[in-house]
């Protein structure tokens, strides 16, 4: 039993927890697109829908980060050098910095509810956590 609590596999647990619960919140960035709630302004008319385009694309980018750090988590330990840590903290932070970076420089960037910034918080923080748990496999001799 003790062999299955290593470093790598609490790492992963963690990894594939955050993103299980980052469905709920792609889930509502996939609903918004088609919806009249978040069309531009009228004033706008070239670009009315453009917003959907850029949901879209997010849930797609989501996908694409999350699909490169459970690669990344599984690769053989022969494969698992710093270079390879750093790509999956980017594609990490890529990911969940935008919850957060740009509240402070206008507010209507900040999560639209509490219960929003809760859900990211469980999102973001169990992932964040297993990077940096699972540093040192990736830094075989520090």
């Amino acid at each position: 039993m003790q062999q299955y609590f290593t470093r790598m596999n609490i790492a992963r647990f963690l990894v594939i927890f955050g993103f299980f619960v980052g469905l709920r919140s792609i889930y509502f960035t996939w609903s918004h697109i088609g919806s009249d709630l978040f069309l531009l302004t009228p004033e706008s008319p070239l670009a009315l829908s453009h917003s959907w385009h850029h949901f879209f694309r997010e849930v797609f980018g989501d996908f694409g980060a999350m699909i490169g750090v459970l690669m990344l988590l599984w690769l053989p330990q022969s494969l698992r050098v710093p270079v390879i840590w750093w790509v999956m903290l980017v594609l990490l932070l890529g990911f969940y910095a935008p919850f957060w970076v740009g509240a402070p420089f206008m507010i209507e960037l900040a999560a639209p509810s509490l219960g929003a910034e809760i859900q990211h918080l469980i999102m973001a923080l169990p992932p964040l956590v297993a990077v940096f748990l699972a540093r040192k496999e990736y830094y075989p001799s520090s």
